[in-house]
């Protein structure tokens, strides 16, 4: 794979045929920036965050592995600090997740959660790159086993489809706002439950292009459903996991909480055929969101940092074998999903286990 350039005083130099920059896989963790107070989430008591939530969780039955601490490195941190969000970013770098995908909030037209957002933004000390994904749906008590009526509800209009895009124009500005092909990179999660999808996909890409962006790529995170990214306006897919299949799960008929194989389940995604469109490939380390939704919650049994190291290098071969050279991005759900038990930052039992295995892969293919 490589190629003589010349020899002299027994000194031979030699470059690779290839240059490796240009195939480099990269991996995205899909990031929540709640772990701050806001008045809205005062409806589960004040000053609330996800921390109360992770703190309270206790087993709900043996061998189950609750509650999860984390590390002293970070521990139970604000995400309004800067200088926690600096040391967080460092510590991902360092491990190879050199990029984040961050949940952005937009509820009718007025932003949530995004203090710590502006804070990245504008910092000098983070280089890792990054995209947004609208999570656009209504809020609702997690606390209830039904969603009936949401405390903060979502409408959906081509006036709050503007207010969406020119308020994401400023991240948009950011040298490290990840690109494909000169175009900002904007995710939607779900976007098939937004009934006017098409509509802001169009409003969208027009006035992107009035503020000087040219273009977008727009992104559409499966959630349980597939399609094709046309259908919506869109360019590619994102696969998100974990995937939920009826024959993986554990528990019987009725029991609570549900509890599925973490094993057979990467299994089932790695089995996954390729589909007639673009659609990026999701790794992750485990679910168990039974301290935000208690007995009404689910879990995965068996997880496992060889099994996860595993799926992530398969994940990362099929983007370098199936994806054009400009795509070659990996996704990985959770940064630090600690209400749902899916997370690389590092805790007390595994300690970076897991982020010692994003870096490896990573170097496998990008040595």
């Amino acid at each position: 794979p490589y190629r003589l350039i010349f020899r002299q005083c027994g000194l031979v130099l030699m470059i690779p045929n290839e240059q490796p920059w240009q195939n480099m896989i990269k991996a995205i963790a899909f990031y929540l920036p709640q772990f701050h107070v806001i008045p809205e989430n005062d409806i589960y008591g004040k000053n609330f965050t996800e921390w109360c939530n992770v703190r309270r969780a206790v087993p709900l039955y043996d061998g189950h592995a609750q509650p999860h601490i984390p590390h002293g490195i970070l521990g139970y941190y604000d995400l309004t600090d800067e200088k926690i969000l600096t040391k967080q970013h460092h510590i991902a770098w360092d491990n190879n997740v050199t990029a984040f995908c961050y949940y952005y909030y937009n509820m009718a037209g007025r932003t949530l959660l995004d203090a710590p957002l502006h804070i990245i933004n504008k910092s000098r000390l983070i280089r890792n790159e990054f995209c947004l994904c609208w999570a656009h749906e209504c809020w609702y008590d997690n606390t209830q086993p039904q969603r009936i009526k949401p405390f903060i509800a979502q409408e959906y209009s081509p006036e709050n489809a503007r207010k969406i895009i020119r308020d994401l124009a400023q991240y948009f500005d950011n040298p490290r706002h990840i690109r494909i092909d000169g175009k900002p990179l904007l995710l939607v999660f779900a976007p098939e439950r937004n009934p006017l999808m098409s509509v802001y996909s169009q409003i969208w890409r027009e006035e992107a292009w009035a503020m000087g962006h040219t273009e977008l790529c727009l992104a559409g995170v499966e959630c349980h459903v597939g399609q094709h990214p046309a259908n919506l306006g869109f360019d590619v897919m994102v696969e998100f996991a974990p995937n939920l299949n009826p024959m993986n799960m554990l528990s019987i008929e009725g029991e609570e909480p549900r509890r599925f194989d973490y094993v057979a389940t990467v299994q089932d995604m790695l089995l996954k055929e390729t589909p007639d469109y673009t659609r990026l490939r999701c790794a992750f380390p485990g679910w168990d969101n039974t301290p935000r939704r208690g007995r009404h919650g689910l879990f995965f049994e068996r997880t496992s940092v060889d099994v996860f190291t595993a799926a992530l290098r398969s994940m990362a071969q099929h983007t370098r074998a199936h994806l054009p050279e400009n795509l070659q991005y990996v996704f990985i759900n959770a940064w630090n999903e600690w209400g749902e038990g899916c997370h690389l930052e590092p805790d007390q039992k595994d300690g970076f286990a897991y982020l010692h295995a994003v870096r490896n892969v990573m170097n496998e293919f990008n040595t």
